[in-house]
């Protein structure tokens, strides 16, 4: 019997939640039950590992006592890439940063976008296939805005790269749900954030209080408008979900009512992927999905009918400080 035979092919996607003792909890979409990934390599490698998931599959391990950081692929259960030891980014940074690849793990030029979350305007890049990779920090500035207190003097905070997606080599960016800009790596030696991208938004829906996600799906750049019926404070339900497409020759949003046949599976700190659908993939067609783990649910809307479901995640452990999407490499 060959290997491939002997080892089960995971139920990707599906949902983990990670603890902050740096277990991990994986949930099937199917049944919202736990599952076990790979047998014993899945919890080997998952094991006291702060983790960064990325839109194509891999995900960013770090292990805290080394800080040996490396691709890790849930499909196979195997390390894909060792990288050079990210030393200088916190645990507690680690795991509210968005992780980024600007093309397949193997492609010339590639580049690891690591941007932190929370109010730093900081984020790290490491150039692959190079023989000196290295990490290297790069501080940023795209504005600020003003924030006004009725009893002391309006503060000044700097506006942060939040929603944030990687498109045919290119890193897109929303501002301050204002404008679309860049993060260029082909100019030279030093990434340059271009000034905004002239848009259109009268195809937005300005609806308030919303999150915004941007989504790469079959080369084509997505804006996820999440509404909610309530300020958001963490636990609220989706009133309705906003879906555009980028097109770049008119540079303009424009709405879009169906997702070209695949799911786009979202999750806290601006995470967006895009997923082949259908009962292989447990996931429906022309559906947004989005996870919480304050909450333990799993909302979701379909954007062709403007249907809602929202599910219970009873199985989910109680006390977690992240959820993600564990994902089938290769789907986009």
């Amino acid at each position: 019997m060959s290997s491939e035979q002997m080892t089960p092919r995971p139920e990707l996607p599906c949902i983990a939640f990670h603890d902050y003792d740096r277990s991990t909890v994986t949930l099937s979409l199917s049944e919202h039950k736990r599952i076990t990934l790979c047998a014993t390599t899945a919890d080997e490698a998952l094991s006291n590992k702060v983790i960064c998931p990325t839109a194509q599959g891999l995900l960013l391990l770090r292990d805290p006592d080394t800080m040996a950081t490396f691709f890790w692929n849930p499909m196979t259960g195997d390390e894909v890439v060792e990288l050079p030891p990210l030393r200088e980014v916190g645990d507690d940074a680690l795991i509210d940063s968005h992780c980024l690849l600007s093309d397949h793990i193997a492609a010339p030029g590639g580049v690891v976008l690591l941007v932190e979350g929370g109010d730093d305007t900081v984020f790290w890049y490491c150039r692959l296939n190079e023989d000196d990779a290295r990490w290297t920090k790069h501080e940023y500035d795209i504005g600020s805005h003003v924030l006004p207190y009725p009893d002391k003097d309006d503060e000044i905070e700097k506006e942060v790269i939040c929603s944030i997606a990687a498109c045919c080599g290119t890193f897109y960016f929303d501002c301050a749900g204002k404008d679309l800009r860049t993060i260029d790596f082909s100019a030279g030696a030093e990434p340059v954030v271009t000034a905004a991208i002239a848009i259109d938004g009268d195809m937005v829906d300005k609806r308030l209080p919303c999150q915004v996600f941007l989504v790469e799906s079959d080369g084509e750049l997505y804006m996820v408008r999440l509404f909610f019926a309530l300020p958001y404070d963490g636990g609220d339900e989706i009133d309705g979900v906003g879906v555009y497409k980028m097109d770049f020759s008119g540079r303009r949003w424009r709405a879009v009512s169906d997702l070209g046949g695949r799911a786009f599976l979202l999750s806290p700190f601006y995470f967006g992927a895009s997923c082949c659908a259908g009962d292989e993939y447990g996931v429906l067609p022309d559906c947004v999905y989005f996870v919480i783990h304050w909450s333990k649910t799993l909302q979701v809307f379909d954007v062709q009918q403007g249907t809602y479901q929202l599910h219970k995640l009873d199985e989910a452990p109680e006390v977690v400080n992240k959820a993600f999407w564990l994902l089938p490499t290769g789907n986009a």
